[in-house]
């Protein structure tokens, strides 16, 4: 019989790829996926796929000869490097080689890429884990306000998301066991249709709410969550070629996901060995970030990168808040005022400074993007993430000038 499992590998990889694709959840769910065409030649096995400019078309009004507003093309890329070489070997007794390809199937390969799918969906939840997220969401059962309600929670994100230009579907709600567990009850819980759902992402369906399909997938951890978009993390998957070497091998390529099945000799253990392997690699997709017209805002001529694909969800107790509001009282003629936020310090803000001088001292800051400051005597500074922001002053004139940071 060992002759009929090596002869045969071709079919064996094979299924190996049909067990990736009932397993493997969050490389289905992503849809930018190179190959190894997009990784031939590639200097340091990175790839930047160029994008088309964002350019926004704006009324020179009627009859008039005010100028015109000439954008600046900018090209960004979405940058993916191969680095990842995840192997499974074992090796096969005489006993074992003797078994047939549903036994061989059965007790040698589905454990072997079963661990390939643990590892493929354990580098994409690394690739979110590190990710430098603009914005965050806090879901805490049982509080009073929105972070109570999963709904809320849910339609706060796509807020978010639709205030950062994510494109409208392919949006979904990852979560871990306990996530899961809260949202599951829900009254607003609807039912998902999920014959056009890749077949590995089926089994994991709460369900939808709040625009999102909500899913569990248990490479995360049981209080990690996060809202995404379809194209929030590029993927990078290429099966090795079969070495010259071996016995017998075959390379499958289908829907993104590719494996190698290779049958060898080993002689130190004089043993037969089956490997399972892959090439792989993961990155988050940045994008410029954009005014409120849609335009691109830039830094030394280089446009600001971030990440808004994802919305990251803070389960459970959270510190900080939102929103603050902001007023210098005392009348100052004077002077300036600095804001911290989590610890980084804004440079000094004049004591009359408008909302778009504090915006930018705030937006300035590292770990910080997207703050929008309104109102006049009274400012309303809106975050996107959950901090805290409190104040210093040297302020001069007036009567015991100061500001007074609130919660709102």
């Amino acid at each position: 019989m060992a002759d009929n499992i090596f002869q045969k590998a071709t079919k064996l990889a094979a299924t190996a790829l049909e067990l990736l694709k009932l397993d493997v959840k969050l490389p289905s769910l992503f849809t930018i996926k190179l190959g190894k065409a997009d990784f031939t030649g590639a200097a340091g096995d990175v790839v930047g796929i160029k994008r088309p400019p964002i350019l926004v078309a704006r009324d020179k009004g009627w009859r008039n000869d005010d100028p015109i507003v000439v954008d600046r093309i900018a090209q960004t890329k979405i940058q993916v490097k191969l680095d990842k070489f995840p192997v499974q070997a074992v090796h096969l007794s005489p006993e074992e080689a003797t078994l047939d390809e549903v036994e061989f199937v059965r007790d040698i390969q589905a454990p072997q890429v079963q661990s390939m799918v643990t590892f493929f969906e354990k580098v994409i939840t690394a690739t979110l884990r590190a990710a430098s997220f603009v914005l965050e969401v806090a879901f805490t059962p049982g509080a009073t306000d929105y972070s109570g309600d999963p709904r809320k929670v849910a339609l706060r994100a796509r807020k978010l998301l639709n205030d950062a230009w994510v494109p409208d579907g392919g949006r979904y709600w990852l979560v871990g066991s306990s996530v899961s567990e809260q949202i599951a009850g829900h009254e607003k819980l609807l039912a998902v249709d999920t014959s056009g759902l890749p077949e590995a992402l089926r089994e994991g369906v709460v369900g939808k709410l709040g625009g999102f399909i909500v899913i569990e997938v248990q490479a995360l951890g049981e209080d990690e969550s996060y809202f995404v978009h379809s194209t929030a993390v590029a993927l990078a998957n290429v099966a090795p070629v079969v070495p010259r070497g071996a016995v017998s091998g075959a390379s499958v390529t289908a829907n993104g996901m590719a494996v190698t099945q290779i049958f060898d000799y080993d002689s130190t253990h004089a043993k037969d060995r089956s490997i399972v392997e892959s090439f792989l690699g993961a990155g988050v997709v940045t994008d410029p970030e954009r005014d409120d017209e849609g335009a691109i805002l830039f830094d030394d001529d280089e446009p600001r990168m971030q990440f808004v694909r994802a919305v990251k969800v803070i389960f459970g107790a959270v510190a900080g808040v939102q929103a603050y509001t902001v007023q210098v009282t005392g009348g100052p003629t004077g002077g300036e005022f600095t804001l911290t936020v989590d610890g980084e310090t804004t440079d000094p803000i004049a004591h009359n400074a408008t909302n778009a001088a504090i915006a930018s001292a705030l937006n300035a800051l590292e770990g910080v993007a997207g703050v929008k400051v309104t109102g006049s005597a009274t400012k309303t500074v809106k975050f996107t993430e959950y901090v805290t922001l409190t104040a210093a002053t040297s302020l001069t004139g007036g009567d015991s000038p100061d500001v007074e940071v609130t919660a709102a």
